[in-house]
């Protein structure tokens, strides 16, 4: 019995969490928690406006991307071109590509 009064409390807020949501699907109004409007707002096909702060951010994220992706390159190119010497085509024969003997017809 004393397990069935420790959860009951838990029961009765689990039903008035429930309650809530019915509400809400109902057409209630919920309570928001976003500290004001919308911060941009949207505006039909046209670029939205920008602060100063989100383009030194994304010009400061943008250079750094390029950089690690350029460094990554220059000291490990392995990864990108491969880990083995090209090979000369000049030395492959006919017979390696398919190419049928000139005799031959």
């Amino acid at each position: 019995m004393s397990a069935l009064t420790r959860v009951a409390p838990l029961v009765r807020g689990g039903g008035r969490f429930f309650r809530g949501l019915r509400a809400r699907e109902a057409g209630g109004v919920g309570v928001r928690h976003a500290g004001g409007g919308v911060h941009i707002e949207p505006r039909y096909r046209q670029f939205p406006q920008l602060t100063k702060s989100q383009v030194i951010q994304a010009e400061f994220f943008s250079g750094t991307m390029w950089f690690w992706i350029l460094w990554r390159f220059w000291h490990d190119s392995d990864a990108v071109l491969g880990h083995f010497p090209y090979p000369d085509p000049s030395k492959w024969t006919d017979e390696e590509l398919g190419i049928l003997p000139d005799d031959e017809d």
